[in-house]
């Protein structure tokens, strides 16, 4: 197996280039490479990043295939090199095409090992030693058939992995999370539609309406054109007839279509949040404000707006407590929807509570390129971030290859994880009764013949399983935190599912491995709490009493 090349990467020349350092010594070391030896893959690697970064795509596109023709595998060390090993699944394209991870990692001792995949690939050859994987490739039109094939190929990965969800990712298109969203009360994600350019030319000459086009949409609505990002080719119309010269500007044959919602604040600015989710938790990356509906970051003038620079500074420090606070039930919506470890949002508050839903995404960039000098407050909350980024892929790996595997306080026995999507109660229940999985599957197999080996199993069985282990199961929406329990949630990582987790008396033990399960998701997502009779006695003598004392019932309700 050969070394993958190493090479610069993204972030030490972004990051140059970002800061206005002279960087003509490095592409001139490049060319010199490139022409002294036409195998140096690594040097038509990095050029092709510096031709991305100064704006010239067409040449960074052709630098691009001549590295991957050479190697398909490349390597970035970050600091000392003695951190993790990541292998990372990558296809080519500009910086939108996969997860920005060498801005996440760029303070971190990691190796990226760089693994590029396109729809072609048959079979996972020649990988790398590494210590866990991560699937950085986004989400895009022309990502689509490399996704559908990463899942192939990912089919039957066993080693520890983060962001194994092809087709969560491939779910993320602008019309995809406008339509998983459009029930959920705590999240606006506008109704978005494709439409072709001839769909438009005829609404443009009054030949169709635009309620035909989207139900219920009135002008002003926002154009632009399929896969682009950071506001390319993308306009808010106000009258049919601007449509005719939108399209004389745009080349592109397909185009999303959504309702402008005017998102302004009381003192008429525009805010915009982006957030990284990293195991279901939500962590600040920025808040760009603009007199403009349409805000970036870079265009918002943030760096010569000292007030807004004090906005975004209290909107970091206050965000666990605050923000993340009022979108709670937003922010489980969203981790439970995507099913995703990681991903960003691009969101705005609006006046009635909601948040309102940009853009989903694996590949926003997320990064501290921005000089501490200007903005001196972004070091601890994006040095936050990119520490919760590097422990969840610590995390993953621990999970995977720990020796000293997590014990139930109540048995003494190691905790029991999932072989499926749908065993989480068979995993529940071995856990609360002591028994292994097969001997859980094999009563409840005892209780219904037809019981399905790898689940579901429905409430029904669970309580016959559990008398069969002498045990009597109630359900109650109150648990005692002292005693063993079976949780019902809504599921950390199977998008619209039920979740059963074990409580051991100590600690939430998730049978699934999310890290998103803790008491507060138990507090804000809990649907049923399952304890034995006996130790809910406490409980359901505390309820008559206090009944009783209320004069709603009595202990011993008289005969009619």
């Amino acid at each position: 197996m050969s070394d993958p090349y190493l090479i610069t990467g993204k972030a030490p020349i972004v990051r140059a280039i970002y800061e206005k350092r002279d960087i003509a010594p490095l592409w001139n070391q490049l060319l010199a490479r490139a022409s002294t030896d036409l195998s140096d893959a690594a040097a038509f690697m990095d050029a092709s990043i510096v031709l991305h970064t100064v704006g010239e795509p067409e040449k960074a596109v052709i630098s691009q295939k001549a590295a991957l023709e050479l190697s398909r595998q490349y390597r970035i060390q970050n600091g000392r090199g003695t951190g993790l090993n990541i292998l990372v699944f990558m296809t080519a394209g500009d910086f939108m095409a996969n997860t920005p991870i060498e801005f996440l990692l760029e303070q971190s001792d990691t190796n990226l090992l760089l693994y590029y995949i396109d729809a072609d690939t048959k079979e996972l050859t020649d990988i790398p030693d590494h210590d866990v994987a991560f699937v950085a490739i986004g989400e895009s039109t022309a990502n689509l058939p490399v996704l559908e094939n990463v899942e192939r190929l990912l089919r039957d990965w066993s080693g520890p992995i983060v962001n194994n969800a092809p087709r969560a990712i491939m779910d993320l298109s602008r019309d995809g999370v406008a339509n998983a969203f459009k029930d959920e009360r705590a999240v606006l994600a506008p109704a978005t539609v494709r439409v072709t350019r001839d769909a438009l030319q005829k609404l443009s000459h009054g030949e169709v309406q635009l309620g035909k086009l989207l139900e219920g949409a009135r002008f002003p609505i926002i154009v632009r054109p399929l896969g682009t990002h950071a506001g390319k080719g993308m306009e808010k119309i106000s009258a049919r007839w601007e449509l005719t010269g939108y399209l004389n500007a745009q080349t592109d044959s397909d185009f999303y279509l959504t309702p402008f919602i005017d998102y302004s604040d009381a003192d008429g600015k525009f805010r915009k949040q982006r957030i990284a989710f990293i195991n279901g938790k939500a962590y600040a990356s920025h808040l760009a404000i603009s007199d403009h509906w349409m805000v970036h970051y870079l265009s918002a003038g943030m760096a010569q707006h000292a007030e807004r620079r004090e906005e975004e500074a209290e909107w970091m420090a206050s965000f666990d407590s605050d923000f993340a606070v009022r979108h709670a039930a937003a922010f489980d919506a969203l981790h439970r929807r995507f099913g995703l470890d990681y991903f960003s949002i691009d969101c705005a508050e609006l006046s009635d509570g909601r948040l309102l839903m940009f853009e989903a995404d694996v590949a926003m960039i997320v990064h501290s390129m921005d000089p501490e000098t200007v903005f001196p407050y972004k070091k601890k909350a994006m040095g936050k971030l990119f520490a919760a980024f590097e422990e969840a892929l610590r995390d993953r790996m621990w999970r995977a290859t720990s020796t000293s595997p997590v014990t139930c306080a109540n048995t003494g026995r190691p905790a029991v994880y999932q072989r499926t999507d749908d065993d989480c109660l068979i995993c529940a229940l071995a856990m609360f009764t002591g028994r292994t999985y097969e001997e859980i599957q094999q009563v409840a197999r005892s209780c219904d013949p037809m019981f399905p080996l790898g689940g579901p199993m429905s409430h029904s069985i669970m309580r016959g399983v559990a008398n069969q282990c002498g045990l009597v199961l109630l359900s109650s929406i109150y648990m005692l935190w002292n005693k063993p329990a079976i949780i019902g949630v809504v599921s950390p990582t199977v998008p619209n599912t039920g979740h059963a987790v074990f409580w051991d008396g100590e600690k939430i033990i998730d049978p699934g491995l999310s890290a998103r399960v803790d008491r507060a998701y138990i507090d804000r997502c809990g649907l049923e709490f399952t304890q034995r009779a006996s130790d809910l006695a406490p409980l359901i003598n505390h309820e008559i009493s206090i009944s009783y004392v209320a004069g709603a019932v009595t202990s011993e309700e008289p005969n009619a």
